[in-house]
């Protein structure tokens, strides 16, 4: 019975998702037609779309330390990864627009694809080093333009829900950008669509955000080896306090 239940739910939850993200794409268009910089107009559409589409699904936030998070100044989300959605989920909860690294096959999607980078968010070919450079700079010239970043840098939805290693790339960003990190907790989102389903699971939707303090890091030009770990340490450490106390 479970499953015919979650089966139910999640063809509703697919139709919700297509026809709000849908309606919002349409509602970016007509109301950025003569605006060059679309970015920041297409990202609020779509939290105000997203969170509809949330509410209709039943899914409930708990969300706490939105007072760490500074005005006026582009930072540097760093989040555990649990779920497929947990960008959606993000884009939902986080009361700031940003923008997201995403595999580049998204952004060759039709329609998607589009939606995507009039919308800001970065496409990288990981294994592809001049890309993840290219990468690197876009990221940095995004924040320089007043533009949040959100970074998942375990690299992959978690299997068990345990806090993977992150990925070292994050710190190149952090160092070079001289940008305030926030780390960023969600939990629940695994019970809801973990990754080894396609399910999305009913019984499971209270999803908690917790928003650490900012940290500060130097900014510095050339790559040091031994501070770039330390910065993914702390980071790390800062993610982890928040996911598990």
């Amino acid at each position: 019975m479970m499953m015919i239940i979650k089966v139910f739910y999640t063809v509703y939850a697919w139709i919700v998702n297509v026809a709000l993200w849908s309606s919002g794409y349409v509602v970016s268009i007509v109301s950025t037609i003569g605006i060059k910089d679309k970015e920041n107009k297409y990202n609020s559409i779509e939290r105000k779309f997203t969170q509809i589409s949330f509410r209709l699904l039943g899914i409930n936030f708990d969300v706490k330390g939105l007072e760490n998070i500074p005005e006026n100044e582009p930072v540097i989300f760093v989040s555990n990864h649990q779920s497929f959605i947990d960008v959606k989920l993000s884009i939902a909860a986080i009361p700031r627009n940003f923008s997201f690294i995403s595999k580049d096959i998204l952004f060759k999607i039709p329609l998607l694809g589009k939606y995507m980078r009039t919308s800001g968010h970065i496409g990288i070919r990981r294994s592809d080093e001049r890309n993840a450079y290219g990468t690197l700079n876009e990221v940095i010239k995004k924040l320089d333009g007043g533009k949040s970043i959100i970074f998942f840098p375990e690299g992959t939805r978690s299997e068990n829900g345990e806090l993977g290693k992150f990925k070292r790339g994050i710190s190149m960003v952090i160092l070079k950008s001289g940008r305030r990190v926030i780390p960023t907790a969600i939990m629940g989102s695994r019970g809801y669509l973990p990754k080894s389903s396609i399910l999305s699971n009913p019984g499971y939707r209270d999803i908690g955000f917790r928003f650490g303090k900012p940290i500060e890091f130097p900014k510095v030009d050339k790559e040091d080896r031994e501070l770039s770990m330390d910065v993914v340490v702390k980071v790390r450490s800062e993610v982890s306090k928040l996911l598990y106390n």
